[in-house]
């Protein structure tokens, strides 16, 4: 099972950088993907929340994520590739009102 960390929250306003870090799992990222959904509540624009392109910084990978529904837990998730290695690294983003 892989193991599932919980982001610090964030309000529907904030647009914040979350980084997933590879470095325990792999010497380099060739490639990545990150997707979110909603884990608990409901928004219709969840895809709307990731901004912009993901950035690939050695064995971290940086994705700006904006928006969100108050009382909603969204769960991410960054698959990273090196060669034939593919590792996934899931978290759940809070979103709160400030």
């Amino acid at each position: 099972m892989i193991p599932l960390f919980t982001l610090p929250e964030k309000t529907p306003t904030e647009s914040v950088v979350v980084e997933f870090v590879f470095d325990a799992e792999l010497v380099a990222i060739d490639s990545a993907v990150v997707s979110i959904a909603v884990r608990d509540g409901a928004d219709p624009a969840v895809a709307a929340m990731l901004e912009g392109a993901l950035q690939i910084q050695g064995t971290s990978v940086l994705q700006r994520v904006g928006a969100g529904v108050d009382q909603v837990n969204y769960l991410l998730s960054c698959v990273a590739t090196h060669g034939e290695d593919v590792r996934e690294n899931p978290a759940i983003l809070p979103v709160r009102a400030a």
